[in-house]
């Protein structure tokens, strides 16, 4: 088994421990909900848009993409094209409303929208997919962890969930958006690291790298197929790519809280673009680094001995390639990037739990304080049992294609939500829940009686959610007054944190 050298782990442990101190530094005593769950909403569009790309750029992704690419080909890249393509949609019909609104969690707007009920349920839905993702980010390095040093599995997980719990509880917001920016631009520079050095040692260097990866097949960037149980088609990809974008900056609470933040419209609007333009650079650069290790190791193939799992050879070419001290800090790097996905979750949790059911049913009569003290004890209740499912997530067999099955079951119902409140009037509660359960069914039939791309099921869950929601809404009944049936122009808010 290959280990980090002493003064790589040195250099890793001092690196972590840097991030949790910084982060703490955000600690204020006597902190308001506002500052504490949305950084006072002063935060500029720069680190914004920086942290919500961060958001998801855990190690699955870092070492991920350029795994797959190491195996596959460059397919999977259109993916990403979704982000640009969706922009105009967030900054025209979502952005107004949310901005308008000055909310704390988007399932307050659903409230207004339509019911509490509605609102209570897409919340938890929330919860219940976001503690899973995060349990998967935190357990999935930590295998890599395990066989790169001489911790186990049960040590990574707890280093990490306790140090990104410690930091997230004492500095709330401000400090999971700037220890974001902060990862993000370690994570970069190592990824540049690994391909300089890599494509250093390719005889020939980029003319060599690119002739090597041609002739195996590796740049295959189109693949038109119209068949729709071939996962990586372009068309998969794209449609994919669309409302798996659309999904979280429209939905989720780990995105929009960073956008909530925001000190105005135009920084909420900058911040969104920012996030467009920076994701298919950045996944573009994950994939170079795929291509760079495949011809680095066609060069070198004596150096492959002791990898057993090719998923893992971004951090193999780390422990072997690079010197003790830059390897130490490149994982760490790694590990830091994994912190900032859990330490968003984490934040995204416990202002979902504490605006959505404790303030709003009860104790709605609070004060700020009050509720940012709740706030703090919900980050470290949070941390705690992301950090024990984490412990336990390796019983779910394959973590990332279950994750994302289940993301893919969720995501299209909530899409399919949120579009029936900003795009129709006719829409009311009863109508929103059976075309999201019908939403939810198709895509399990979909998964169990088909062999589709699961690139296909956000696609299909949104518009059974939408067209059912809507054609049930149109038949006639008596709304509550001032609930169901609210246009977007005439809703108002019915509960806010008073500063």
């Amino acid at each position: 088994m290959i280990h980090l050298s002493m003064s790589g782990s040195v250099a890793m442990m001092l690196y972590l421990l840097v991030v949790a101190a910084l982060g703490s530094s955000f600690y204020r005593k006597h902190t308001s909900a506002s500052e504490f769950f949305l950084g006072g909403r002063a935060m500029g569009w720069l680190p914004v848009g920086i942290s919500i790309v961060a958001v998801d750029l855990s190690a699955i992704s870092i070492m991920g993409s350029p795994a797959w690419v190491f195996k596959h080909n460059l397919t999977l890249i259109w993916v990403t094209i979704g982000y640009p393509l969706v922009a105009p949609v967030v900054l025209f019909v979502f952005v107004p409303i949310y901005a308008r609104l000055h909310l704390y969690t988007a399932y307050e707007y659903l409230e207004q929208r339509f019911s509490l009920n509605v609102r209570r349920v897409t919340s938890g839905l929330f919860q219940l997919l976001r503690s899973w993702h995060v349990a998967v980010a935190i357990y999935g390095p930590a295998l890599v962890i395990h066989l790169m040093s001489r911790m186990s599995v049960t040590e990574s997980v707890l280093i990490m969930g306790m140090l990104a719990t410690i930091y997230t509880t004492l500095g709330g917001m401000k400090a999971v958006i700037w220890m974001a920016v902060l990862q993000f631009i370690t994570v970069m520079v190592g990824i540049l690291v690994i391909f300089s050095v890599a494509l250093h040692g390719i005889p020939g260097r980029l003319h060599a790298m690119y002739e090597v990866n041609l002739a195996a097949g590796r740049m295959h960037l189109f693949d038109f197929s119209v068949n729709p149980a071939k996962e990586t088609t372009f068309w998969a990809c794209l449609l994919g790519g669309v409302f798996l974008a659309l999904g979280p900056l429209t939905t989720d609470q780990v995105v929009l809280q960073r956008l909530f933040s925001s000190r105005s419209t135009r920084d909420f609007r900058q911040s969104v673009v920012l996030q467009a333009m920076l994701i298919v650079p950045v996944i573009a650069v994950l994939n170079m680094v795929g291509l760079v290790l495949f011809a680095f190791y066609h060069a070198h193939p004596g150096r492959l001995a002791g990898l057993h799992n090719m998923d893992t050879i971004v951090p193999y070419f780390v422990l072997t390639e690079l010197p003790g001290t830059i390897a130490g800090l490149v994982v760490a790097a790694i590990i830091a990037a994994s912190m900032s996905v859990m330490s968003a979750g984490v934040n995204a949790l416990t202002t979902a739990f504490t605006v959505d059911f404790y303030a709003r049913s009860l104790r709605p009569d609070a004060s700020s304080v009050h509720y940012a003290k709740v706030g703090r004890i919900g980050t470290a209740v949070w941390g705690c049992v992301v950090t024990l499912m984490a412990l336990f997530a390796g019983s779910a067999g394959d973590l990332a294609v279950a994750y994302l099955r289940v993301s893919s079951a969720i995501v299209g119902p909530m899409l399919g939500i949120f579009l029936l409140a900003v795009g129709t009037r006719r829409a009311r509660s009863s109508g929103v829940f059976l075309g999201a359960i019908a939403g939810c069914i198709s895509v399990v039939i979909m998964m169990v009686a088909s062999d589709w791309s699961f690139f296909y099921y956000g696609a299909i869950g949104t518009l059974v959610t939408f067209v059912l929601g809507y054609c049930v809404s149109l038949f006639p009944s008596s709304p509550k007054p001032g609930r169901n049936g609210l246009s977007v122009e005439t809703a108002q808010q019915t509960f806010e944190i008073t500063e």
